[in-house]
């Protein structure tokens, strides 16, 4: 890797994790197309290097939303339980998948996500520290599950899975629901990342600019959110689904 590209992946990942620190997904869905399209990195090597920077984001942001107490420590603790065991079986799963499912089921996924949480601008949020069905352990542990698996698969944390399901089924206030979803991810991306790692994924000349950009951009997040109101952040959190969706189908036009 020469300097430009170092220059050009270490601004990409600030900016992805700026961004994704703000809505509570880690940067990492951002930066999985990036790979994808501008680079041509194969599914394994772009989902298990994204969780680089996915953790260095969320190790960086947890500390300003812990510290703006954000966090539902509680509700994401439980998750963390699911997302553990959800990471490893995500890195076998990717093992397992063409390059053009991979993109398939990503691109869809993200689009379903963005109208799901397009349609949730309509509806009121409940009180903050109200307890929702989600605060019980039958439903946030399997959901945390289903978390962890796509945090490994995709390399994106996990957070496009559980910032929908607090924000829709919950109905969270989105400040909680983005920080609680960084501290989650906190928890569980290094068990899929070992995972991994010990599998032989990951690209050590991607990870350096990627985990710098990370600590950056991580750190800028908290401070963007408290500025972000509860509409504007539900109307980011479409663009980044949308934009992420789109960065895949161009990746196979071109």
């Amino acid at each position: 890797m020469n300097v430009v590209e170092f220059a050009e992946l270490f601004c990409c990942a600030i900016a992805a994790s700026v961004f994704g620190s703000v809505v509570g997904l880690g940067g990492g869905f951002v930066m999985v197309p990036v790979l994808r399209v501008a680079f041509g990195i194969v599914p394994t090597i772009a989902s298990a290097t994204s969780l680089f920077l996915v953790f260095a984001n969320t190790a960086a942001a947890s500390v300003g939303f812990l510290r703006d107490k954000r966090v539902d420590v509680r509700l994401g603790l439980m998750l963390a339980i699911g997302a553990i065991p959800g990471s490893i079986l995500g890195v076998a799963a990717v093992h397992r998948v063409t390059v053009a499912q991979f993109d398939a089921v990503y691109g869809c996924l993200l689009v379903i996500l963005a109208i799901a949480t397009l349609r949730r601008r309509g509806i009121a949020s409940r009180p903050i520290g109200e307890r929702t069905f989600l605060h019980s352990p039958w439903a946030a542990i399997p959901a945390g599950f289903v978390m962890g698996v796509c945090s490994s698969l995709f390399g994106v944390g996990g957070g496009i899975i559980v910032v929908p399901l607090m924000l829709i089924a919950a109905r969270m206030p989105p400040h909680i629901a983005a920080a609680t979803s960084s501290f989650v991810i906190l928890l569980s991306a290094p068990v899929g990342l070992v995972t991994h790692v010990l599998a032989g994924d990951a690209s050590w000349l991607l990870v350096a600019p990627l985990v710098l950009g990370g600590l950056v951009g991580g750190s800028i997040g908290p401070t963007v959110a408290r500025r972000i109101s509860s509409p504007q952040l539900i109307n980011l959190l479409v663009a980044a689904f949308i934009l992420a969706a789109i960065g895949l189908v161009i990746r196979h036009l071109v």
